[in-house]
């Protein structure tokens, strides 16, 4: 290793010295935008103008990697690469992105390290152009170190939430930078303002029916969140639905009550649409002057407490931003009359396209992609609604046509919301999705490298009022993570027993066919959160496991089993064992 470093240290690309990206025999090709405010169409020949001169600052060994770091003079944006040795490099890197600094993942770079891959981080940015500048720059820093021909370098890029919007940005209107990708938790023009607003909207008016929504929702519960809603709260809840709120997601009310994008999308609304807040509340055609019950009762929050004006205006803004018609956006039609008209006035300015295009880079949602892909999504996150992903698979379906199995996939990760790790105090009920990502990553890399196709995409129906259903059955399901369905006797998600008394609990897991075999199972009796491994038959891609377990004091418990498969059934492999959740209920009560 030490002999490679000093290679590389002395090699062509000087530090400090600006290193151009094509030499002065070389014609060099500007890449350009095809229209004012349009994405920019780059290929692996072609020179960003604001990205022209990369220079490296400086080289050293990052644990056992050769880490170059450097900048783009101009705008200064910063980049890293992580080299591994020659020995166990494959022809390949890895590339995430996102549009602020510090998302990446922490072992990202040990991942790509452990799979064959140099590993290339940028400065957060919007857009995608910064991303491939380095792509590009990191491909003849490589080529050199390693001595092979830049062109034979593989690459792809990924990036959830923020990040997917540039992931899809670029592999819509690059080529040869990167010959996949993995878009996560897909956000689309409208996610990032709508989803926000309408959460908080319909959060505002069911805030007094919190408890009776959240138990509907639980395992063994009525399954009925409508019941005993008055006809403005169902009305609240059926419209944030129809836009693709999970309906489940609800079960942690808090969380949706208070969507962290809020801020931002307010930061836009009063910054670009000045008049919007008064207009809210004096004009007709908006709630703040409506004659519904509806409208009185904003203007009645308002009365208790003139502070919230201006957020109180906000949380309906999707009303009155609507998407274009054409673009088909779920969930949207229900503010429309049936000439198609909109019902509410709109404003000039809608924030959530306003921000997509500033993230995609000015990318289109064309489907039209350029390589590989697989889209990650998860059922319950109320972040990115899992709606949306079906709406670019469409796009992408609409655009290719017969090639798109070719070329894309779309995985749901069921029992997981929108952060890829498992979340604290929630880890009875959902399940971290960042070991989809990992295999996912190796997957696309193999379907465009050695055109090894991926697991089929994940099989679903989207709903009149726009949600995700998945089938029970693994084989049937797809995609490729397990299937888990935790039951009492008789096959009841509730039990009731007297403390004290044994219950008998009982889980069939299934993985889809071909996508690996169960590597752990672990049982949380108390529902507390705290695991404990079980015993079962490995090697094993169907299997069921028992349980006996004695609720020593009265009240209402929800156990859960927690599963995981591997592709090689390898329990071991840190990034690619992929989990799923059950829970039943177990209402406990005093010993007579």
């Amino acid at each position: 290793m030490k002999s490679l470093i000093t290679a590389a240290l002395t090699g062509v690309l000087v530090l400090g010295a600006a290193a151009p990206l094509a030499t002065a025999a070389e014609p060099v090709t500007q890449c350009s935008a095809s229209r004012p405010g349009g994405p920019f169409a780059i290929d692996g020949a072609c020179v960003d103008p604001t990205y022209s001169n990369p220079v490296i600052d400086k080289r050293t060994n990052s644990d056992g990697l050769l880490l170059v770091e450097g900048h783009f003079e101009g705008p200064g944006t910063t980049f890293k690469i992580f080299l591994p040795p020659k020995s166990e490099w494959e022809g390949r890197f890895f590339q995430f992105t996102y549009p602020i600094n510090g998302q990446e993942p922490a072992d990202n770079v040990q991942f790509g390290a452990a799979h064959g891959g140099y590993t290339v981080q940028t400065d957060g940015a919007l857009g995608y152009r910064h991303s491939a500048a380095a792509a590009k720059f990191a491909r003849t820093v490589a080529a050199e170190y390693y001595g092979v021909k830049s062109e034979n370098i593989y690459g792809y890029l990924y990036g959830w939430s923020g990040g997917s919007y540039p992931t899809v940005g670029a592999i819509e209107n690059t080529r040869d930078v990167w010959q996949g990708a993995v878009p996560i938790v897909q956000g689309i023009p409208t996610s990032s303002a709508a989803n926000f607003t309408s959460r908080a909207f319909a959060a505002f008016v069911l805030q007094d029916k919190k408890d009776q929504i959240v138990d509907a929702l639980r395992p063994g519960g009525s399954g009925d969140p409508y019941s005993g809603l008055d006809a403005v709260q169902k009305a609240a809840l059926e419209e944030v639905t129809r836009l693709g709120l999970p309906l489940e997601s609800w079960e942690d009310f808090d969380y949706v009550a208070n969507p962290g994008g809020l801020p931002s999308t307010a930061a836009l609304v009063q910054g670009f649409d000045t008049s919007y807040v008064e207009d809210f509340w004096t004009k007709p055609g908006y709630l703040g002057t409506e004659d519904s019950s509806l409208g009185e009762l904003f203007r009645a929050a308002l009365a208790q407490d003139p502070s919230r004006r201006s957020h109180l205006a906000l949380i309906a803004n999707h009303r009155y931003t609507l998407p274009a018609q054409e673009s088909s956006i779920p969930g949207f039609d229900q503010y429309r009359s049936p000439d198609d008209a909109p019902l509410y006035p709109q404003r000039q300015f809608s924030p959530g396209p306003f921000l997509a295009n500033l993230l995609t880079g000015g990318g289109s949602y064309s489907g039209k992609i350029t390589g590989k892909v697989i889209a990650l999504d998860a059922t319950l996150d109320s972040d990115a609604f899992p709606v949306h992903a079906a709406w670019y698979a469409n796009r992408v379906e609409a655009a290719m046509g017969s090639e798109a199995k070719d070329s894309y996939r779309l995985w749901y990760t069921d029992n997981a919301d929108h952060g890829p790790f498992n979340r604290p105090g929630q880890t009875t009920r959902l399940v971290g999705y960042m070991p989809v990502i990992y295999q996912a990553l190796e997957d696309v890399s193999a379907w465009a490298e050695e055109g090894i196709a991926p697991p089929r995409s994940t099989q679903y129906a989207v709903t009149p009022d726009n949600q995700i259903e998945l089938p029970g059955n693994a084989a049937a399901r797809a995609g490729i993570q397990p299937v888990v369905d935790l039951s009492g006797r008789g096959g009841s998600d509730r039990i009731e027993v007297a403390e004290g008394t044994e219950t008998d609990l009982q889980a069939k897991i299934q993985v889809p066919p071909h996508t690996g075999k169960v590597v752990s199972v672990e049982w949380d009796f108390e529902g507390d959160g705290t695991f404990e491994p079980a015993t079962f038959t490995a090697n094993k891609d169907t299997l069921v496991v028992r349980a006996t377990h004695r609720f020593k004091t009265a009240g209402t418990y929800f156990p859960s089993i927690r599963v995981g498969s591997q592709r090689e059934g390898n329990a071991t492999d840190k990034f690619s064992v992929i989990q799923n959740v059950d829970r039943v209920r177990v209402v406990v009560t005093p010993a007579r």
